[in-house]
């Protein structure tokens, strides 16, 4: 759900004209980013260090091969997400508040090129991390309501 609000929100600010109420949308969705980002580093951790539940009868190779991909894939883009979105504000000269806490300051010199980059990276970030959460939802949709099976049950942690 954060990684949906934040991409939404990402989408929409991007959108607006710049303005106090612009700015202070950017001043959120990067504190929370970096919520995101702490969080998707213990989701990494927990994932790397426990056993994985072993995919459910009835599974063909291609839904567990897909299945594994479309993980990885996600994981990955929650590390990428919010580390581009970082390295684009420093070095794009903005300093990230985290809700006025503690500031992580930019780069002494800004570097435009870096900061495009990152830019880049972010931004197809965004999309194709969307089609990833589309994609996972209407796969757990299809398992729960089609092939009638405990897949969705098992990602909601209501059955093992």
């Amino acid at each position: 759900i954060i990684a949906i609000t934040l991409i939404t929100v990402g989408f929409i600010m991007a959108d607006m004209e710049d303005g106090d109420d612009k700015w202070k949308i950017y001043a959120i969705h990067k504190a929370v980013g970096l919520i995101f980002l702490v969080l998707a580093l213990f989701r990494w951790y927990w994932l790397l260090s426990n056993e994985q539940p072993k995919s459910l009868p009835g599974w063909s190779k291609a839904e567990i091969g897909i299945g594994h991909a479309t993980k990885w894939l996600l994981m990955l883009m929650v590390l990428i997400m919010p580390t581009a979105g970082v390295i684009m504000s420093l070095a794009g000269g903005h300093d990230i508040s985290f809700f006025g806490i503690f500031t992580i300051q930019a780069l002494a010199e800004e570097n435009k090129a870096v900061a495009g980059i990152f830019h880049e990276i972010h931004e197809y970030g965004a999309i194709i991390i969307s089609i990833i959460i589309g994609l996972h939802i209407l796969a757990a949709l299809k398992h729960h309501l089609l092939k009638k099976d405990q897949t969705l049950n098992r990602m909601l942690g209501r059955n093992k």
